[in-house]
This record gives structure tokens, C-alpha cells and sequence, in this order.
């Protein structure tokens, strides 16, 4: 395996095969930021000339890319640039030298084997698993005159309509709830269904593709399900599933957007749309994005930080995600015909994570060039702005 790493490493230090240059020979046009290169991505770009797109960088040796949110070698930028298998990829890049016994050989093909396997096998369980619940959303209903209309009144935010740029917004009949783990009839253990009920829906995406589904169970009133299990207590109303990591809800959109107004939960952000348009604002080139949770809003930080006032079980001091984004992992990305974002803070959340996670989605949403206008807005202290639009 040592022999296969070896000639691995070889192969990518090749002239011509770093990633830079691979990317360039793939048609994406790119320029220097500091010590690496950012640019349009050969995989999801569509304009691979653009002279402003950030999406795509180089990062110690590797690759990464904000909107397919993967990134890696260079033999895994070839694997999804060319559509090809691990082994397509190393032959793409001129391959591996053959002047060695047979047994080596054969080694170095079974490690190559069970590389391209294990990749293998992890894609096709993501695409399942997206799969099934894109066949969820697309089977679900139009939101209007169902529980998820009368959801959102609850929470004095009239329905997008499909005519005002609509929230992407569906409803459920009966989606199961599963928590915990159950016995089938063969006496496996598979997860348990512990109720069946309304639910409003919203697809998770990047970039327009879909990559999971934010639900949030309702009652028969059209309030959040209240739903408790002997162990843990009371359980989420909300849940996602799918892959969450550096996606969004798009809940309003409209054709090239010049501002995004982003938040945490979906309330939150409705909240913000209905107030201004209520308002009278120009909204034509605005839109209005969840980002699902406070950690995809900031994405990862290079370091968990002491909290200055929080507390372990046991009294310890602690540790949260800092305010610094650790930009080698991918982060929500934005349209590159935006130009401004608008962060929302939640002031009934903790200030001091809240505002650390703010600090690292500024450093996101700013782009590699600083080019962007980025600001945050507060809701007032201990309220969330369905709470200051509701008057509590």
C-alpha cells in the first residue's frame, strides 16, 4: 500500500497536475489570491471564464469549492470534473509507472480496487438517500389553504404566493417521525416510527440543486407538534434530512439578486420579507434565504474559543466554534450577482456564539476579494423577529 501511496504522490507532483493547473486545463479561468487561486469550479461552474466567481480555491495542496461543497486531491477534482471512476481519473493524469513485479502490481490494483469501491459506495448511498426525499418533496402538496397556511398566520406571516416569488414551501399529509430504533418482522433493528402527521416542508439546496428536506411537524391547530419519548423528553418539532452541510432554504427568489437577507430559522426570515414588504421596500432584486441553523450559517471555525460565561455539567469553562471561518471547508455560497447580504441575529439566542457565527459568515459572504457588502442586523434583545413581528 506504501508503493501505491508513493506513486500516488508522485503522480500529483507531476508538472501540470496540481490543481491549479488541472483546473485550468479544464477550462476554469482563474487568478491569485494570496498564495493559492480562486476562480469559477471545473465541476459546477457555468461560466468558467468569470472573472469574479470565488467559489472554487486552492487550498495546501488540495482543492475546494463553496458550492458543491467537496473538494480534495487532484485525482478527486478529475473523478468529478470528467465524471469518471478513481481509476479514469489517475489514467486521465497520465497514470501510474507499470516497471514493477507482478505481485506489486497486483497490490497496487486491489488498493486503487477498494479506493474507488469505498468512494463508490459513499456516493451512491448520498444519492439514495436524496433520491427518496426528493420523491417526498415532489409527491407533497401546494402549501395554500393547508395547516402550513394556517402555520404560518399563527405566526402572522401571510403565505407566499408563487406570484410574489413564493417560498418554497409544501405540505405533508402524514410524514412519519422516526426516532430511535425498532425490531421488523426478520428482527433487524431499523428506525422506529413514533408518529405519522402533518408537516410543512422545505428543500434544502446548493445552488438550486437539491440536496435534502427541512421539515416541521404540525397539530391539527396548525402549532408545531408537541411530541416527547420517555427517555430524552420532549423531541424537536423540526427536523432535516439529507445533506445540510453548506446548503440553504432559497425561501423567496427572484431573477439575478443583488441582496440575499439570511437568517437561521425559516420563521425568522419570513418574518424580515413580510415586514418589509409591508413596508413598502424594493424588494424586485432581493432574496430571502434560511440557513437552516446557526453553525451552517457561520460553517466551520478554525477553532473553538473559551465562552466567556458559559459552563460544563461539571463547571468547566466552555469551548464553542470562534469567531474565524476555516474558509478549507465549504460554507453556504451566494450567486456571484450578488452584492450585498444582510445577516439577521436572533437576540433571544446566546450573544456571544451568535455573534461569533455572524463574524465567520461575514468572512464567507465577503468573497475572496472583499467585494461584497456585508452587514448584520439585530432583533432585539431576548426576541427573534417573529417575536417583534407578533409585538411579544
Amino acid at each position: 500500500m506504501s508503493g501505491v501511496r508513493t506513486n500516488l504522490d508522485d503522480l500529483k507532483s507531476r508538472p501540470g497536475n496540481s490543481c491549479a493547473e488541472v483546473a485550468v486545463r479544464l477550462g476554469a479561468q482563474l487568478r491569485r489570491y494570496g498564495r493559492e487561486q480562486i476562480g469559477p469550479c471545473p465541476i459546477c461552474s457555468t461560466d468558467l471564464t468569470s472573472k469574479t466567481a470565488t467559489r472554487w480555491q486552492t487550498k495546501a495542496g488540495g482543492w475546494v469549492c463553496a458550492v458543491c461543497c467537496d473538494g480534495g486531491d487532484v485525482v478527486r477534482l478529475v473523478e468529478r470534473a470528467m465524471r469518471t471512476d478513481f481509476k479514469g481519473a489517475v489514467d486521465w493524469l497520465g497514470g501510474l509507472p507499470d516497471d514493477r513485479d507482478s505481485a506489486a502490481d497486483n497490490r497496487r490494483d486491489e488498493a486503487l480496487a477498494k479506493e474507488e469501491k469505498r468512494r463508490a459506495e459513499a456516493d451512491r448511498y448520498r444519492e439514495r438517500e436524496r433520491a427518496m426525499l426528493y420523491g417526498i418533496w415532489r409527491d407533497a402538496a401546494d402549501p395554500q389553504g393547508t395547516l402550513v397556511q394556517t402555520y404560518l398566520e399563527n405566526r402572522g406571516i401571510p403565505l407566499p404566493m408563487w406570484r410574489e416569488g413564493c417560498a418554497r414551501l409544501r405540505y405533508a399529509e402524514r410524514l412519519p417521525y422516526f426516532h430511535g430504533t425498532a425490531i421488523d418482522e426478520t428482527g433487524r433493528n431499523v428506525p422506529a416510527v413514533i408518529h405519522r402527521g402533518p408537516a410543512m416542508l422545505a428543500p434544502v439546496t446548493r445552488e438550486g440543486r437539491f440536496r435534502g428536506l427541512h421539515m416541521t411537524y404540525l397539530d391539527e391547530d396548525g402549532n408545531k407538534v408537541d411530541l416527547r419519548d420517555r427517555e430524552s423528553g420532549v423531541l424537536p418539532a423540526k427536523k432535516i434530512r439529507g445533506s445540510k452541510q453548506a446548503g440553504a432554504a432559497e425561501l423567496i427568489k427572484v431573477f439575478e439578486p443583488k441582496r440575499i437577507i439570511i437568517g437561521e430559522g425559516i420563521e425568522t426570515v419570513l418574518s424580515v420579507w413580510h415586514s418589509l414588504a409591508a413596508c413598502g421596500e424594493e424588494l424586485e432584486r432581493t432574496e430571502f434565504w434560511s440557513a437552516l441553523d446557526l453553525g451552517n450559517l457561520g460553517g466551520k471555525a478554525k477553532a473553538t474559543v473559551t465562552h466567556p460565561e458559559l459552563k460544563t455539567e461539571k463547571g468547566r469553562p466552555q469551548r464553542v466554534p470562534g469567531p474565524d471561518a476555516d474558509l478549507d471547508k465549504p460554507g453556504i455560497a451566494l450567486p456571484d450577482s450578488v452584492v450585498e447580504v444582510v445577516i439577521l441575529g436572533d437576540g433571544d439566542s446566546d450573544r456571544v456564539t451568535t455573534e461569533y457565527a455572524i463574524a465567520r459568515a461575514v468572512q464567507r459572504f465577503r468573497g475572496g476579494g472583499g467585494e461584497r457588502k456585508v452587514r448584520a442586523a439585530w432583533a432585539d434583545p431576548g426576541r427573534d423577529f417573529n417575536d417583534m413581528l407578533l409585538g411579544d
